[in-house]
C-alpha cells in the first residue's frame, strides 16, 4: 500500500461536491450538497460558489441547482488528447470496426474500475453503447478481465484483496476462487468474455494491449448484443479482437508474434 500524505480538508470537500454528480444527480441543490456531504450550509456554499467561479460547476438559472461546468471537459479532453494510445491504435479499431461493424471499445484500468478511452459505434440500430469517460467494473467486463489476466500475481493478488466483488448482474463473477479460474482461462485462450456480466442481453469480447514492458496498459473490446453473438461465434470475435490487439502492441514496441 502506498504511504498517503497529508491531505488538504478543502480541497477534500471540494473534490467530494464534484464527485456527487452523476446519471441519478445532474443537478444538486446547496441544501443536496450539504446534506449528501454532512457539512454546514455556509461551507457547502462557499465551496460551490468557488468551483461555479472556475467554472467547474454551472448553475441552472431556472432551478437555481448546480451541475457540472464546462471547465470539467475541457480538463477531460486535454488528458484523453495527451493519452497518444488513443491516436496509436485509431486505425486499427477503425478497421476492427469496418469487419464487424459492431461497437469498438478502448479503455484503460483505474483502480477497481475500467474508463472508456475511446469507442467507435457500428450501424446497426440495436447495439451496445458506452461513453467516453464511462467506468465499469473491472471485474464484470471482459476489457478489465483481459487487463487483469495479464498482470503480475502479486498484483492481481492486490486486486482481489483489496476490491469488492459486486454483483452487476446474475452472472457477475462474484467469488475470488471463480475469478482467479477465469483469469487462467483467459490467459490460456488471448482474450477475455463478458457474457451479460455486466449488462443483460449484451455479450463483449475483449484482449490486452502490451507495451514494449511487456505490462498490459489498455485493453480493446468487441461489444454485442446477445443475439449477434451466439456462443459458436465468440471464438470467431475473439480471434478479430486478439489480432487487433496485437497489432496496437506492436506500435508500441511490445515483443509479439503475429
Amino acid at each position: 500500500m502506498r504511504k498517503q500524505g497529508k491531505l488538504i480538508g478543502s480541497v477534500q470537500r471540494a473534490l467530494n461536491i464534484l464527485n456527487l454528480f452523476n446519471d441519478r444527480h445532474p443537478e444538486l441543490g446547496i441544501t443536496d450538497i450539504a446534506n449528501f456531504l454532512d457539512l454546514p450550509k455556509s461551507t457547502a456554499a462557499g465551496l460551490v460558489k468557488t468551483l461555479l467561479k472556475n467554472n467547474y460547476l454551472a448553475q441552472n438559472e431556472s432551478t437555481r441547482k448546480y451541475r457540472l461546468g464546462f471547465k470539467i471537459v475541457e480538463r477531460a479532453r486535454l488528458l484523453l488528447n495527451q493519452f497518444d494510445l488513443r491516436q496509436i491504435a485509431h486505425s486499427d479499431l477503425e478497421k476492427l470496426r469496418n469487419q464487424c461493424n459492431e461497437s469498438i471499445n478502448l479503455a484503460v484500468l483505474d483502480g477497481s474500475h475500467v474508463v472508456y478511452i475511446e469507442r467507435l459505434h457500428g450501424n446497426n440500430i440495436l447495439s451496445m453503447r458506452s461513453e467516453i469517460g464511462k467506468r465499469e467494473y473491472a471485474h464484470s467486463t471482459a476489457l478489465g478481465k483481459a487487463i487483469l489476466a495479464n498482470l503480475p500475481i502479486e498484483e492481481i493478488s492486490e486486486f482481489i484483496s483489496s476490491h469488492d466483488f459486486v454483483s452487476v448482474t446474475p452472472k457477475t463473477i462474484t467469488t475470488p476462487v471463480d475469478f482467479l479460474t477465469e483469469l487462467q482461462k483467459i490467459r490460456q485462450q488471448g482474450f477475455a468474455i463478458d457474457d451479460e456480466e455486466n449488462e443483460p442481453g449484451g455479450r463483449c469480447v475483449a484482449a490486452p494491449i502490451i507495451d514494449y514492458k511487456g505490462k498490459p496498459i489498455a485493453a480493446i473490446s468487441i461489444s454485442v448484443p446477445i443475439q449477434r453473438m451466439p456462443s459458436h461465434k465468440i471464438d470467431e470475435f475473439g480471434a478479430l479482437v486478439k489480432r487487433t490487439a496485437k497489432e496496437i502492441s506492436l506500435k508500441t514496441g511490445a515483443s509479439l508474434t503475429l
